[in-house]
């Protein structure tokens, strides 16, 4: 047997060292974002890109810098890859904060996630003209082949435009962001700009590449669509693209595309300067 002097030492010693280990937290791994960059696509789209790890998700959230901001619900987030994505149904001259943040692996004990921020801003358009507003069913948004477009100036017009690579509407966009398309003579005329905002708050700019002269009005604002449709924007698609919805219904005001929601009648036309050019 054991003196008890020695005895109580010893418990000492192992309690001591018990309570020595159990105040010691498990160390903590961070796991964050890097090379995180936002950049201006249109006056509705931020194109965010960053560093990601292999077989990791990650969440991006939004937020308007500005407190009175009204239009969250016609956010979209558009993930293209693990390391890009697109916010669209965002809206003109406005600065949003984007945050990325990794997801932990179930099976990533002791981990914790680190998001991290970047401020984005949409295009900001200079205004030439605002045109008066069209009554009635508008967002008739029809379209015509861009394999027609064969002479001047709507070839030149068209030309260097690729195939939407964000909403996918097959609608072709030229390198500011602008969804290619046909207006009357009451707007403009090929290469002119127009920023065009939808009655529920959508937003987006268009590049007239052709012309559909006075139209069926006779003052060059719309052609007829559907009975009592006025189809004022006609967009320009590519012949292998067209959805097939827009194949059987004729328009793409049907529907929401990611985030550019064409369901609702044109609120505005304004003829716009261009602005910088963008890589999607």
């Amino acid at each position: 047997m054991f003196e008890p002097d020695f005895q109580r030492r010893i418990l000492a010693l192992v309690m001591g060292f018990i309570v020595h280990n159990a105040d010691v937290p498990p160390e903590i791994t961070e796991v964050t974002v890097k090379g995180l960059e936002v950049s201006t696509i249109s006056v509705s789209y931020l194109k965010v890109e960053w560093e990601s790890e292999p077989d990791r998700d990650y969440t991006v959230t939004c937020e308007a810098v500005s407190p009175d901001y009204a239009y969250y619900d016609n956010m979209y987030f558009e993930f293209k890859s693990d390391s890009l994505c697109y916010i669209t149904g965002l809206r003109e001259d406005t600065e949003y904060t984007v945050t990325v943040e990794p997801v932990i692996l179930s099976e990533e004990e002791n981990t914790e996630a680190v998001p991290v921020s970047e401020n984005g801003n949409t295009e900001t358009v200079e205004v030439i003209w605002d045109f008066p507003h069209e009554d009635g069913w508008t967002n008739c948004f029809a379209g015509e082949r861009a394999s027609g477009l064969k002479a001047q100036p709507a070839s030149g017009a068209i030309y260097g435009s690729v195939v939407d690579p964000i909403t996918n509407t097959g609608i072709r966009r030229d390198e500011y962001g602008d969804y290619c398309a046909a207006l009357g003579l009451f707007y403009g005329y090929d290469w002119d700009r127009y920023l065009v905002e939808l009655e529920n708050g959508t937003q987006f700019t268009v590049k007239q590449c052709d012309s559909k002269g006075w139209a069926d009005d006779g003052e060059g604002k719309y052609h007829n669509f559907g009975g009592d449709g006025k189809c004022i924007v006609e967009f320009i698609y590519d012949d292998n693209s067209l959805p097939s919805c827009v194949a059987f219904s004729g328009s793409w005001g049907y529907y929401n595309w990611c985030g550019l929601d064409l369901g609702a009648n044109i609120k505005s036309i304004k003829k716009i300067n261009y602005g910088d050019p963008v890589e999607y």
